[in-house]
């Protein structure tokens, strides 16, 4: 060893006292440069693009530092960045990798024809190349599927322990084309050539589904079940052939087989949900939902969450869940509805009313949404554009007994024009005769009419759990017990209703003592 080291000493100093040309420093530069390019590259950094751009700007005229921009640019999902590059391809002879890059950015700008005419040109090339050949018919298949099947089966017999996986690429491609008998033929050639391939199964199971053919879909599913394969996509599919079916403990049974395989699965998440809800398992349903991989970003399943929120008596965090639904809707028009429908029963009138012009902009006919609009311009106390809603929605609908009600309650309250109010209520009566809040309505126009004695014995006429458990009702039969002098039985349903936290009541009581 002693006499190595002074070997190599010297070797190493006279390799370093040599001068390097301008030109050979120029390459080595490049060359060091190009390194730096591969490893950011491999490192997976992001200035990949425009390092290989400050390195053509060195050399102007390179081939190859061009390809490597169309690829790059390629790679990044922007071709339009590779057009200042793309006469690369024109050098005097092209190479098959050059053939093969210049496809690649044809089929990115949607070019199918021309990119299937350079992968030709590539395979002349290099016939033997058998990735340049799958991405020739990768290509193919988007416009001739036959001839992309020819070249396929090309290579199953080129490669038999390929042939069962080639076979189902060949099912997939028809099927992908809606050509699910040729599909199913080719998944059976896979399975005679591996009866375990668990992608042919998939295949046949997806052409038998497709062809509503559900019982033979659910005999495939299983066999990829008994085999280790089945995860939560084929279990949500088997679960929803037995809601078809309405077994619904096998559809739960498979439901949660999802969720196990895939604990964040949006369609499991949300029958299951479905399911818990028809238990009145709210807790269950909510827990469920908020599981789901789609739940930050799915308006629906945060407006199915308010609802099971509401059934909670979580009523703060049921209407913040339905402002963040709002939110993401994108102007969702359901989503829009039920959240104006919270905010107008917690008294947010000014709120409900923009959410609901909104909705009313794009879809001027929701009857429903238009009568909520009414409802929080009286609550606004903005009355005459309170009244257009109305007669907006009564000369498309005179029947709508919603809409009469409330604007028969709402002149009721104002006293004014009563014997109009009275017509209205009428009308709705007539239409609904049995509705508590219509009679309701009626009798409190004619208390304010100064009928007391009418006006008691409709407010009588109601069962007292019905007066018990509506705190305007029991209200308003205090007013009227309370005009005719009957204090103490008005006291009593002030009470009632005060007791409902209903605020009219609250100041009477303290009016009466």
């Amino acid at each position: 060893m002693k006499y190595l080291l002074p070997v190599f000493l010297l070797l190493s100093t006279t390799c370093f006292g040599l001068t390097l040309s301008k030109q050979a420093r120029e390459e080595a530069a490049l060359f060091n440069d190009f390194l730096k390019i591969v490893y950011d590259q491999r490192a997976g950094k992001e200035t990949a693009f425009e390092d290989l751009q400050q390195l053509l700007a060195k050399s102007p005229d390179s081939a190859y530092l061009k390809r490597l921009l169309v690829a790059q640019a390629v790679a990044k999902k922007d071709p339009s960045l590779a057009k200042p590059y793309l006469d690369f391809i024109e050098v005097e002879s092209p190479s098959a990798e050059d053939y093969s890059v210049y496809a690649s950015y044809q089929a990115a700008t949607n070019d199918f024809n021309g990119a299937i005419v350079s992968y030709q040109k590539a395979l002349d090339l290099e016939p033997e190349n058998d990735q340049l050949l799958v991405q020739y018919v990768t290509v193919l298949a988007t416009q001739n599927p036959d001839k992309a099947a020819e070249e396929l089966e090309d290579l199953a017999v080129k490669y038999p322990s390929a042939a069962s996986d080639l076979y189902v690429e060949i099912g997939r491609l028809y099927f992908y084309n809606q050509q699910f008998d040729k599909a199913l033929a080719y998944f059976n050639k896979a399975l005679t050539k591996d009866p375990r391939n668990p992608n042919a199964y998939l295949g046949r199971g997806g052409v038998y589904e497709k062809k509503s053919q559900y019982l033979l879909m659910l005999h495939e599913f299983e066999e990829l079940e008994k085999m280790g394969f089945g995860n939560a996509s084929t279990y949500t599919r088997m679960a929803s052939v037995y809601l078809l079916f309405k077994d619904l403990p096998k559809a739960e049974q498979y439901f949660l087989k999802a969720k196990q395989a895939d604990n964040s699965d949006p369609a499991a998440a949300y029958f299951l949900a479905v399911l818990a809800e028809n238990r009145g398992n709210y807790s269950q349903a909510l827990g469920f939902l908020r599981d789901s991989a789609d739940f930050a970003t799915s308006p629906n399943k945060q407006l199915q969450a308010s609802f099971y929120l509401a059934k909670l008596g979580q009523n703060e965090e049921s209407l913040k869940t339905l402002e963040n639904a709002y939110k993401i809707s994108n102007g969702n028009v359901e989503v829009g509805y039920f959240y104006a429908l919270a905010l107008n029963d917690k008294g947010r009138y000014k709120l409900a009313a923009r959410v609901l012009e909104e909705v009313l902009q794009t879809n001027p006919n929701y009857e429903d949404a238009r009568l909520q609009y009414a409802y929080a311009l009286e609550g606004l106390k903005k009355y005459k554009e309170m009244e257009d809603q109305i007669q907006q929605i009564l000369t498309k609908n005179p029947t709508n007994t919603v809409a009469l009600n409330l604007l028969a309650y709402s002149l009721a309250e104002r006293n004014i024009r009563l014997d109009e109010a009275l017509q209205y209520s009428t009308r709705a009566l007539t239409v609904n005769p049995d509705d508590f809040s219509f009679v309701d309505t009626y009798a409190w126009i004619l208390f304010k009419q100064g009928k007391l004695t009418e006006a008691a014995r409709l407010f009588e006429s109601f069962p007292y759990p019905v007066v018990q458990s509506n705190a305007e009702i029991a209200y308003h039969l205090g007013c009227v017990y309370q005009a005719q002098g009957r204090l103490d039985e008005a006291r009593k349903f002030f009470e009632l209703s005060a007791d409902n936290d209903y605020k009219p009541a609250q100041k009477a009581l303290k009016n009466l003592r």
